[in-house]
Formats: structure tokens, C-alpha cells, sequence
């Protein structure tokens, strides 16, 4: 019987040092450490709050992948890389418009002087979005070198939108001058270890 216990013991406490902890966690949002797109893997390198008005309410927790890590917001917008900002939500429900509102305002005030064709695929993008996220929804931007830019939204693939140019226009949103979130990004840029 005490032999037994032990080895029980001994299993259940191997089993927890054999788990693989998630690498981030951050206002109750956990994100696995590592991710594989396609033949690459990308490495969680930071994460950030987004929150609004001066009551700082929590709207989404975003976490940014990379195959090569980078603290550097400029590289971050332009790294022909397979990477992803993986976004999920925490506070109040956000109306559609609101959400589309948000993502017209980080384009304006990154790529003010775009030519038609990305202005289109800018619009393709934000029509996407047709519900309100509620807390614990999901949504993902991910880019693929000579692919192209994919959303996700709660796990839902939708059509690739090809091209750098409206790559480095939806990363600019949170990691241009002015990003969405201040603090959201000094935080993702800090790194892990914040």
C-alpha cells in the first residue's frame, strides 16, 4: 500500500515538471508559447493590454508571434516573416462598428496616403468583422511570406488577402506612430519577462 502511494506520488509529480506551462498569461489570458503556420514556428514574444477611456477598462489581451523575435516596432511592421498578433477579448462587448471604427483609425493614422488597391483590400478586412466580440472571443491577423494576410475570427479562417503592403498596414495599427494602445505596445516590446 505505502508502495503504491508513492509511486503515485511520484507519477502525478512527474506529470506536472513533464507539463509544458504556457508561456504568457496576462489579465486571465493564457497563449501557448510556440505556434506552427504552415513550415514555420513562431515564437510568442510579447504581450499587452489594450484599454479604453480613463477608467482604463480592459478591452483585449494581444500577444505578437514571430519567427524571429524582434523589440523593434519598424521590424515588427516590415518582417517579410511568418508572423501573427493573436487578439482576445476581456471587457465589455464591442459593437461591429466599433470594431470597424477602431481598424479605419489605425490605418488613418499609419497609411494616410494609400493607393486604391490597398485601400481595397483595407475595406476587405474590415468587412470581416459582421459581429460584436464579446468577452473571450478570438481573433487573429497572420502573415505568410508570398501568401498573404489572414484573419481569424474565433478560430474561422477567412480569405487571404495578399500582399506586404496590407501586411505592414495591419501590423502598423498596433506597432506604428501613433499605435491603437500606448500601453499595449510598450508592453508586447518589453517582451516576456515585463
Amino acid at each position: 500500500m505505502k508502495k503504491t502511494l508513492v509511486t503515485t506520488i511520484f507519477f502525478c509529480l512527474a506529470m506536472l515538471i513533464a507539463t509544458p506551462a504556457p508561456a504568457g498569461e496576462m489579465a486571465g489570458v493564457t497563449m501557448d508559447d510556440t505556434l506552427r503556420i504552415g513550415e514555420s514556428t513562431i515564437t510568442l514574444t510579447g504581450m499587452g493590454i489594450r484599454t479604453k477611456t480613463f477608467l482604463k477598462v480592459r478591452v483585449y489581451v494581444a500577444g505578437l508571434y514571430m519567427e524571429n523575435p524582434s523589440s523593434d516596432p519598424q521590424k515588427i511592421i516590415t518582417a517579410d516573416e511568418t508572423k501573427r498578433l493573436f487578439i482576445q477579448g476581456t471587457g465589455p462587448t464591442m459593437k461591429v462598428e466599433a470594431i470597424r471604427k477602431a481598424l479605419w483609425a489605425g490605418f488613418d493614422a499609419n497609411t494616410p496616403d494609400r493607393p486604391e488597391d490597398l485601400q481595397k483590400k483595407m475595406e476587405t478586412v474590415a468587412n470581416y468583422f459582421t459581429e460584436p466580440a464579446k468577452k473571450g472571443d478570438t481573433f487573429g491577423f497572420t502573415y505568410e511570406p508570398g501568401i498573404g494576410t489572414t484573419v481569424t475570427i474565433q478560430g474561422e479562417k477567412m480569405q487571404t488577402v495578399p500582399g506586404e503592403d496590407l501586411m505592414e498596414a495591419v501590423f502598423a495599427i498596433w506597432f506604428g506612430d501613433p499605435p491603437a494602445d500606448k500601453g499595449l505596445k510598450k508592453s508586447v516590446l518589453k517582451g516576456l519577462e515585463n
